[in-house]
């Protein structure tokens, strides 16, 4: 995208004449879909957004409804609630058709970066012809085919495994007792470390692939992310013990959540944050802060000064089995991507330069409630 297509873009969003802006907002929709908006033209799109959500033209918010299921950025909820009770029937259940669609478009990427497009196409089709329950039954189908596929495929690698697990601590502590040589005993542990981590691989793909509901309940932000926190922390080894942590996590926080699907997330982007910083340096430094987001949103923001990423990192962070850590399995992040938005109906948005830190936001709505009701 060129500067001057950039520059005609906000113009047509910024015009006097409705239709010009109606045109633009699709437009800008269109670009959002196929990621040819840079992240600062995306901040800019999404703040017109929000603002148009309130034109006074229906046919204007009808636009923003649509354009904004492509729309990742934290201001998605705010521009979606302004528009997803809209006086107008044909605005208001666009409003709804894009959060129905973004449901299944999240749990599509959440997947696969290249069939995402298609399963949404897919999904679209079934609900253009049966309706938005043959939608959401396709969705539920699915889920319950891939939950019972992974968890009969754990059971059976996990009575192979733990087995062969149990053959190799008998056979180390046989051969520690016969004082063999350590090189010996190495190549034992390193086969066991290997099984750990097959047994690890696949408690991460059964957490990841699981779609079981999620109950809520009433819980205070502060000792959750403080919980998270220390577990994570408590984790790690060596360089970690000396990270230092400011957080900043009103008291009065409180969220419809679920407690240990949101622990997990949280663990998992501080443990993130705390290796990127390791074995720079310099002081590690992570920062987590959590405020109100107006009346129907939290936001909570965990940043650090570690080594940051480039562009093609930061697109592949969230992608199942994308991992730029040795050893890792590409897990972290994508699970908790899960559990905010498929799980928690939030958003999750990584801003992140090389050698300067990451910032990772969340954007939790405060009663699940009202997301189910604005989806139905």
């Amino acid at each position: 995208m060129t500067e001057l297509e950039k520059d005609d873009l906000l113009a047509d969003l910024d015009a006097e004449d409705w239709a010009r802006v109606r045109e633009g907002v699709e437009q800008a929709g269109s670009w959002l879909r196929f990621g040819q908006a840079g992240e600062q033209l995306k901040t800019e799109v999404a703040g017109r957004l929000l603002r148009l959500a309130s034109h006074p033209k229906w046919e204007v918010r009808k636009a923003v409804a649509h354009a904004v299921l492509f729309l990742r950025h934290e201001l998605f909820h705010a521009v979606i609630a302004r528009i997803v009770e809209d006086e107008n029937t044909w605005v208001r259940e666009a409003a709804r058709k894009t959060l129905r669609r973004r449901d299944g478009l999240a749990r599509a990427d959440s997947h696969s970066d290249n069939r995402g497009e298609e399963v949404l196409s897919l999904l679209s089709a079934v609900e253009t012809r049966y309706g938005a329950r043959a939608h959401r039954a396709t969705l539920n189908i699915a889920d319950r085919l891939n939950h019972r596929f992974v968890r009969e495929a754990y059971h059976e690698i996990v009575r192979i495994i733990s087995p062969v697990d149990a053959s190799l601590l008998n056979l180390e502590r046989q051969l520690a007792a016969l004082r063999v040589p350590d090189e010996t005993l190495a190549h034992v542990r390193r086969a066991r470390e290997r099984v750990v981590l097959v047994t690890d691989f696949l408690d991460n793909l059964r957490a990841f692939t699981t779609h079981t509901p999620a109950e809520f309940t009433v819980e205070t932000l502060h000792p959750i992310v403080t919980e998270a926190v220390d577990l994570a922390l408590s984790h790690m080894e060596g360089p970690a013990v000396g990270v230092q942590v400011r957080q900043t996590v009103s008291r009065a926080l409180k969220i419809d959540a679920n407690r240990s699907r949101l622990l997990q997330a949280l663990i998992n982007i501080v443990v993130n944050a705390v290796e990127s910083c390791v074995h720079l340096g310099r002081q590690a430094m992570l920062t987590i802060s959590a405020a109100a987001e107006g009346e129907t949103h939290v936001r909570i923001t965990i940043g650090d000064n570690g080594c940051g990423m480039s562009e093609e990192a930061l697109r592949d962070c969230v992608l199942l089995y994308s991992s730029g850590k040795p050893g890792g399995m590409g897990f972290g992040l994508p699970l908790a991507k899960k559990i905010i938005e498929i799980d928690h109906h939030g958003t999750l948005s990584i801003d992140s330069h090389m050698g300067a830190g990451t910032v990772v936001t969340l954007v939790l709505p405060v009663d699940q409630a009202i997301c189910e009701e604005q989806a139905s």
